[in-house]
């Protein structure tokens, strides 16, 4: 098992860090070449170009069955959990089967409104309680996904 992190935009890149050496996970942080971070000393870093998508599509390309990724992306946690791997959100969102096509008609109707010229709220501000959901929720599905590993 791998965690791949979206690290583009990624609030909880020190917390996933935390849980994963609990579990002796690698971690490996993708972003763009406009967005490289200060280095943790545990994570692997792959710096990509700045293209649209570069990133969700490194991502993609890499994960394999029963690798967990942390993104806010949902075009990029549908397309993980079409490959049997496992997803989280920096919130502490665990994506499955059953929530993502709600999450995904959200993210179309929020897009059709903008493009018409209507307004939608963004996300609120990254909060501190946010960091704990995350913890609890990336122990609970590295848990999961090591004794309930997808078919």
């Amino acid at each position: 098992m791998l965690i791949y992190v979206d690290a583009d935009a990624c609030a909880v890149k020190k917390e996933t860090v935390q849980v994963a050496r609990k579990y002796n996970i690698e971690v490996i942080m993708v972003s763009s070449i406009c967005h490289i971070s200060k280095e943790d000393g545990y994570s692997r870093y792959l710096i990509v170009d700045n293209g649209d998508q570069s990133v969700d599509m490194t991502i993609i390309n890499r994960v394999n069955k029963n690798d967990l990724v942390v993104t806010d992306d949902y075009g990029l946690a549908s397309m993980v959990l079409m490959k049997k791997s496992f997803c989280i959100s920096s919130r502490g969102l665990i994506f499955n089967l059953e929530n993502i096509d709600r999450l995904m008609m959200q993210r179309y109707i929020g897009q059709q409104i903008r493009k018409g010229g209507g307004r939608t709220k963004g996300p609120s501000k990254h909060k501190s309680e946010d960091d704990l959901h995350f913890i609890q929720g990336l122990d609970k599905l590295i848990r999961e996904a090591q004794y309930n590993p997808t078919e």
